[in-house]
């Protein structure tokens, strides 16, 4: 069994808010959404996986504090979490420890990752607007010490992309292990992504950019770091620049294959590195927008996977 630790996938909606006067506000509702249970359900449907959820209030209080507590895990997936909840503690911000003479130092869990994936363990790393540098850079993983790990660098600032006419896909491996036996093609229009720089040590497997007169930047990377194994998505897995990207047919097995991928690092400890791509060293084929397809140096492969039923999802306000 291949166990699943997933930080983030979850939020609350609060509203509508009723203006009744000048003095009178009323909220009439609270909802919680779990936008990342379509995800969740998918990598568990074979039965070869288990997934442990911690939205981001548990992250900060219960994410695992020692390297042995999260080697109980296989594989880390982070969505939509920012930097500074792995940071900062709840002791952090109590009363009692402002007044007690006790010294206050605790482990720094994005130091616990990186060495979580030397050892042996695996990331993946989804992109959005608290992801990579995120929203007015209120991700802030640029320079953080699971930085050193993932396939890619981030930028400093903001590394938003937007692109709500659909960006564009080019898929440059089709034999890797995550990527093999999928139809990949129509791709399903992205709504945005996180702008990183590719690894000399990465593989790219498939690049993105917003329009025919952009460069391409990584979409889908992975990387072999010490005994471990990391993979970063630059966009979303979820509404609202996923929002297509959930009800595609190749969803569900591309990221169990991404799991399975990532968790057989501690399988094969040994297994020597495939070899270097990078965004700037490969040649890439002309992308294509949803619905045509890709240049024909992409390498053809893969069965076509059979189409998803239709899945109750849960939206994600932005």
């Amino acid at each position: 069994m291949i166990r699943v630790l997933y930080a983030g996938g979850a939020g609350a909606m609060f509203g509508p808010l009723f203006a009744l006067s000048p003095f009178a506000l009323e909220m009439k509702g609270l909802q919680f959404h779990n936008w990342a249970r379509a995800f969740i359900e998918g990598l568990e449907r074979g039965g070869d996986i288990r997934v442990t959820q911690q939205p981001s209030w548990e992250v900060y209080s219960s994410f695992p504090r020692e390297l042995s507590a999260l080697q109980e895990y296989d594989v880390v997936i982070i969505e939509e979490v920012e930097a500074d909840i792995f940071y900062f503690y709840p002791e952090f911000y109590s009363p009692d420890a402002w007044t007690s003479p006790e010294t206050i130092v605790l482990p720094n869990r994005l130091e616990l990752l990186r060495e979580f994936v030397e050892q042996g363990g695996g990331v993946l790393m989804v992109g959005g607007w608290l992801s990579f540098q995120g929203r007015f850079g209120h991700g802030v993983w640029h320079g953080t010490p699971l930085e050193e790990a993932l396939p890619v660098v981030f930028q400093p600032t903001d590394d938003r992309v937007e692109t709500p006419q659909g960006a564009l896909v080019a898929v440059q491996d089709r034999t890797h292990p995550v990527m093999r036996g999928i139809a990949w093609e129509p791709f399903p229009p992205l709504l945005g992504y996180n702008r990183a720089v590719a690894r000399p040590e990465a593989e790219v497997l498939a690049t993105v950019r917003p329009s025919e007169r952009a460069g391409e930047d990584p979409l889908i990377a992975v990387r072999q770091y010490g005994r471990g194994r990391t993979v970063v998505f630059a966009s979303d897995t979820t509404p609202h620049w996923g929002v297509n990207f959930m009800k595609w047919s190749g969803y569900e097995t591309f990221f169990r294959q991404v799991t399975l991928w990532l968790a057989a690092s501690k399988a094969e400890p040994d297994r020597p590195g495939r070899e270097v791509v990078t965004a700037a060293a490969a040649s890439p084929p002309k992308a294509t927008r949803t619905g045509t397809r890709p240049a024909a140096r992409a390498r053809a492969g893969g069965s076509v996977s059979a189409h998803e039923k239709s899945r109750r999802r849960q939206g994600k306000p932005r």
